[in-house]
């Protein structure tokens, strides 16, 4: 079902993430060009801890306390995609998630923004470990070995997950 306000949010957001750095450029007056493709804003270089990257990166759609937007945003907290398969949250970072995702038995439908091409595995490995401490239930750390591995296994993928890939995953792909 078309939802309107729904749409419009999309929409706003991305206008919001393609243009900021143009704005932010044509305020300190240098030239930039603005992608096609919406993209995750570039993390501050001082984000290093879990928490930092967590408020700058996924907090504005997850909310500060994991508890995401009803319709929305899915929540991180008490999520069985947070506690569970370790690797599968570390794709959904890496390469993003789209369409139809049920969490808490809640449907939702949206895009999810791959942020592997913005963050290092240090940083991948210290937002995961603790999106999965905080809102997991203590869910087992991720080290950047773990991202590694992951990154190099899904070089390939060039398009966000879907649900239905990562719950029944087909061994000849990404």
């Amino acid at each position: 079902m078309f939802n309107r306000t729904n749409w419009t949010f999309r929409v706003m957001t991305a206008a919001m993430l393609v243009l900021a750095p143009a704005v932010r450029a044509q305020k300190s007056g240098a030239k930039t060009t603005v992608s096609k493709d919406p993209a995750p804003a570039a993390v501050p270089a001082s984000a290093k801890t879990g928490a930092e990257i967590f408020a700058v990166t996924w907090a504005s759609c997850h909310q500060a306390n994991g508890e995401g937007v009803p319709d929305r945003y899915p929540p991180l907290a008490g999520s069985e995609w947070v506690a569970d398969n370790a690797d599968r949250m570390l794709r959904i970072v890496l390469h993003g998630l789209t369409g139809e995702v049920e969490v808490q038995g809640e449907m939702f439908t949206g895009l999810m923004p791959a942020w592997g091409p913005n963050l290092k595995d240090p940083q991948v490995a210290a937002v995961v470990t603790y999106v999965r401490d905080k809102f997991g239930g203590g869910a087992t750390a991720v080290t950047s070995a773990d991202v590694a591995r992951v990154r190099k296994a899904t070089a390939a993928r060039k398009q966000p997950y879907t649900s239905r890939e990562l719950t029944h995953p087909d061994p000849k792909r990404p």
